[in-house]
């Protein structure tokens, strides 16, 4: 399906650990053009490297300006997993705007744009606790400074995220095989799933690529099952995600649930909430109204300038 030529699009994506989602947003005033959403691989900076991130955002402009052409995309916006440091970020949007011709390129760190798509720009002590495959808190405090805690990746951080739950499932797994432990439903799924069971599964995690949060979502159906192993872990998840509010001091503070742990799996939401009522009393935590990619429609919107009745309606 073509658009018309006329219509000018803002091109906006989130990239997480899993996915891309990328939605396309017009701009043009009075218009009844769709706004639509795709599906792309992928990009996170730190597990890809800076080379294979650029090719993987070259290749969502290229194919989306393959529908709408090129000339009328008139920004993109991205928020990019893994994007902590501004050079890094600065040297992606130099050389997206050098392969596609388009000036107005905006890269963003995930959070960013989830944080701009929860709350307003005035709205103090507030922040997003994200939880999929990864986990981290990114908040601005009262005097408007910006702060993210965790982030550090699945190898010497994500506490309470998707890879941390079945990191804890497969620790509990090996106990099993070991006889230090009981995880009979684990054991069972694992090797119903994946064949993995204690003859291959080193070779599998350590030797053939094994990916380890694929498991998350078994672990929960487990413990919707009411397995005493699977409910530990989920329990233990919360707490761990619950570290992240240490440094808030317990000051009152609005905290947004995001990420697909968060959106989608309601027994940790339920236990979550049920150890910060009684550790962080404080904090009120809510799901968002709009998903992260909306944060950076709005990130464009705001800082390149579009006029028309279209900006008014997300911005405010």
């Amino acid at each position: 399906m073509k658009y018309p030529e006329k219509v000018k699009y803002i091109l906006a994506i989130d990239s997480g650990a899993t996915k891309s989602e990328v939605l396309l947003y017009p701009v043009n005033e009075g218009g009844k053009e769709k706004i639509r959403l795709y599906k792309f691989p992928f990009i996170n900076l730190n597990i890809l490297g800076y080379d294979e991130s650029l090719k993987r955002l070259k290749k969502i402009v290229k194919d989306i300006s393959g529908v709408v052409g090129k000339k009328n995309i008139t920004a993109v916006a991205a928020g990019i997993s893994g994007a902590r440091y501004e050079k890094d970020r600065k040297k992606l949007a130099a050389a997206l705007r050098k392969a596609t011709g388009i000036n107005k390129v905006f890269i963003l760190p995930d959070t960013e744009i989830a944080l701009e798509a929860a709350f307003a720009k005035n709205v103090k002590n507030c922040g997003i606790l994200i939880a999929g495959t990864g986990s981290i808190l990114y908040y601005r405090a009262g005097d408007g400074k910006i702060n993210r805690i965790g982030g550090w990746g699945r190898h010497i951080g994500d506490e309470g995220s998707g890879h941390w739950i079945a990191r804890e499932a497969l620790y509990k797994v090996t106990r099993h095989y070991d006889k230090r432990h009981k995880a009979e439903l684990l054991v069972k799924v694992i090797k119903k799933e994946f064949g993995i069971d204690d003859t291959n599964i080193i070779q599998q995690v350590y030797h053939h690529g094994f990916e380890i949060s694929k498991l998350t979502k078994h672990v929960f159906r487990c413990a919707e099952k009411g397995d005493k192993v699977s409910l530990r872990i989920i329990k233990d998840a919360a707490e761990n995600l619950l570290t992240h509010f240490i440094p808030l001091n317990k000051q009152k503070y609005t905290i947004a649930m995001m990420g697909s742990l968060l959106t989608e799996e309601k027994l940790l939401v339920r236990e979550l909430k049920k150890a910060s009522g009684k550790k962080f009393p404080n904090i009120k935590l809510v799901l968002p109204e709009f998903s992260p990619v909306w944060g950076a429609v709005k990130y464009a919107l705001l800082n390149a300038k579009f006029q028309s009745s279209n900006v008014k309606k997300i911005i405010e």
